[in-house]
């Protein structure tokens, strides 16, 4: 069972995940500029609280997730705000591929310490590009462990070191690539660093 289909419900009222869903995004803003006629690829999408905030900014968005429960709140929360311009893909990026040469932008809200490959998985972001498509992807910088207070079941990944991650995009073929914190989370009386990473093709 996928312990995701369990929480989604109550996913949305942790203010935490809704204000980094705003920093995240204000840093995807900063690097690109968002137009009419983009697609969006929103990786790991969960409810959508990163998704949401393209809606009015793009021409399309297409929101992948491997939980079917936090997809149907998605879905429930988009139908109800009379959304037209988002779909859906059930999507587990340990096997699943991508369409090539797809999408404008590729974007994630702390997914990818939940991927185990994500060398591969980077590749194939790169490939489901279009030209000058670009990668900004928001995550944890490297923690002690601490950060997941159920326990760390599905967490693949204690977070990234930056310069790792940058050399990760730029051996996929991104360029122009930076890593940088933008957000630090307050938690567990400790603070963690959040990064964003962006990439050209």
């Amino acid at each position: 069972m996928n312990r995701f289909n369990e929480i989604a419900k109550s996913w949305d009222a942790n203010p935490r995940r809704l204000l980094l869903a705003e920093k995240i995004f204000s840093a995807i803003e900063k690097k690109v500029k968002l137009n009419d006629k983009m697609h969006v690829l929103d990786i790991g999408t969960g409810t959508g609280l990163l998704l949401m905030h393209f809606i009015t900014k793009v021409k399309q968005i297409t929101g992948i997730d491997n939980s079917e429960g936090m997809l149907k709140v998605l879905k429930e929360k988009t139908h109800k705000a009379g959304v037209s311009n988002v779909d859906y893909m059930l999507f587990d990026a340990e096997k699943d591929i991508l369409p090539e040469n797809k999408y404008d932008l590729a974007v994630s809200s702390m997914t990818f310490h939940h991927i185990e490959n994500i060398e591969n998985f980077i590749r194939s972001i790169y490939k489901s590009l279009r030209q000058n498509g670009k990668i900004c992807i928001g995550d944890l910088e490297t923690e002690d462990g601490s950060f997941h207070s159920d326990g760390n079941a599905g967490i693949k990944h204690f977070g990234f070191d930056k310069k790792t991650f940058a050399a990760l995009l730029k051996n996929a073929g991104f360029k122009n690539v930076s890593v940088e914190t933008v957000f630090e989370i307050d938690k567990n009386q400790k603070k963690y660093p959040i990064f964003s990473a962006y990439g050209e093709k």
